[in-house]
């Protein structure tokens, strides 16, 4: 059986950050930077569905607000602050002094995080929705 939602997207989010962001105002660490909507959450192929944002911020932090719900599932709140670092199409996130990898695709203003390990795994797919 599944572990509750908070614990496993606190966990994936907090694989999302790092120790601080780096770089020039250009480039895919200001990219990330700005606020996006969570478009959806998947839990080991296990389809949630979400509402609210998460936040890059300049100075390597961000925060996830909002909430997600999965089948048969009461709703479940989504409040995790961390860290971000970025190297090249991979974004770290640290959450609670955990760390996890995700990899980056970007289409147009959405973008999608893949956390890695085996498949299934964790996808969050976000969408801009302001600076």
């Amino acid at each position: 059986m599944r572990s509750r939602l908070p614990q496993r997207v606190t966990l994936a989010l907090t694989l999302l950050a790092g120790a601080g962001a780096c770089g020039d105002g250009s480039g895919p660490s200001h990219a990330l930077i700005g606020t996006w909507e969570l478009a959806s959450y998947s839990d080991h192929g296990v389809l949630g569905v979400t509402t609210g944002t998460m936040v890059f911020q300049s100075d390597g932090s961000f925060e996830v607000r909002g909430t997600v719900t999965y089948p048969g599932e009461p709703t479940d709140s989504l409040n995790v602050v961390g860290t971000w670092t970025l190297a090249l199409s991979q974004v770290t996130l640290t959450t609670g002094g955990e760390s996890a990898d995700w990899s980056m695709v970007w289409q147009g203003e959405e973008l999608t995080l893949t956390l890695e390990g085996p498949r299934p795994t964790n996808v969050i797919v976000l969408r801009r929705s302001g600076p």
